[in-house]
């Protein structure tokens, strides 16, 4: 119990797969069960708890979770779980932009079209975590990959979803899906907001009150040298942050 307690990185990618406890392969849903069961323990725990241990998850474990991500079937699994809770962070915002990070959204929407008679008999938790991952990835990389067969099936069956589920993340994650994938002009200022929000640490000064999106003499926001997931305007601002984001601060593996 005192384990399964204990919340790190490391036990969160234990129960992924990443780590090799030496007690042999476990069966998937074990594994789900498991994760969400810490993730669930963790969630309860305030933010500044919660974001450093996503944050050095995201640095430490991010290339071999896509990894695992890309070679596991079907639209839901541990895997896509643990990415789903590290989409706000900027090591994963900045990984979606590498080679290794590219297509997650293409892909994402090919499975979910796949399994939309599966999807059909989910729970609303469930529907709402596909959907959430989904919309997140739309939004961070577009549609430019998207394969129109795939959104074709995918938009019928996402309003359905919509009503089913009214009130719930499930409808409402299903109406930005909706939107980012038909890019609806009447949506369009509400989700580019939103992504400004996801996006902001890497296009705006961590510095205290500071919304710089330039350094004093125009040039580009200078990088944290070490995570390379936050920005300045200049060394003051740098320095006047770090209290705040060497509890964030990680080397990542990418």
């Amino acid at each position: 119990m005192d384990a399964l307690l204990n919340v790190t990185p490391a036990s969160l990618a234990t129960w992924v797969g990443l780590i090799d406890d030496g007690q042999g392969d476990k069966p998937e849903e074990a594994r789900s069960r498991m994760l969400k069961m810490q993730l669930g323990i963790l969630q309860r725990k305030p933010r500044y708890l919660q974001e450093p241990i996503h944050c050095e998850l995201a640095a430490t474990y991010l290339p071999d979770l896509v990894q695992k991500y890309r070679a596991t079937d079907g639209v839901i699994h541990s895997a896509m779980t643990l990415l789903n809770v590290l989409t706000y962070t900027p090591y994963f915002v900045r990984f979606a932009r590498t080679p290794a990070g590219q297509g997650l959204a293409a892909l994402q929407t090919k499975r979910t079209a796949a399994a939309v008679d599966e999807i059909d008999q989910m729970s609303a938790d469930e529907v709402g975590e596909i959907g959430q991952f989904l919309a997140t990835l739309l939004l961070l990389q577009g549609i430019g990959e998207v394969d129109p067969a795939d959104k074709a099936i995918l938009i019928p069956k996402l309003r359905k979803w919509e009503r089913v589920f009214s009130g719930r993340l499930a409808s409402d994650v299903s109406e930005r899906c909706i939107a980012l994938l038909l890019d609806d002009p009447n949506m369009r200022p509400m989700m580019q907001s939103v992504k400004t929000m996801i996006e902001s640490k890497l296009q705006k000064c961590g510095g205290p009150s500071c919304q710089r999106a330039l350094q004093g003499n125009g040039s580009q926001l200078m990088q944290c040298a070490r995570c390379k997931s936050a920005v300045y305007c200049g060394v003051q601002h740098q320095k006047a942050a770090w209290p705040s984001h060497k509890a964030t601060c990680f080397t990542p593996k990418f």
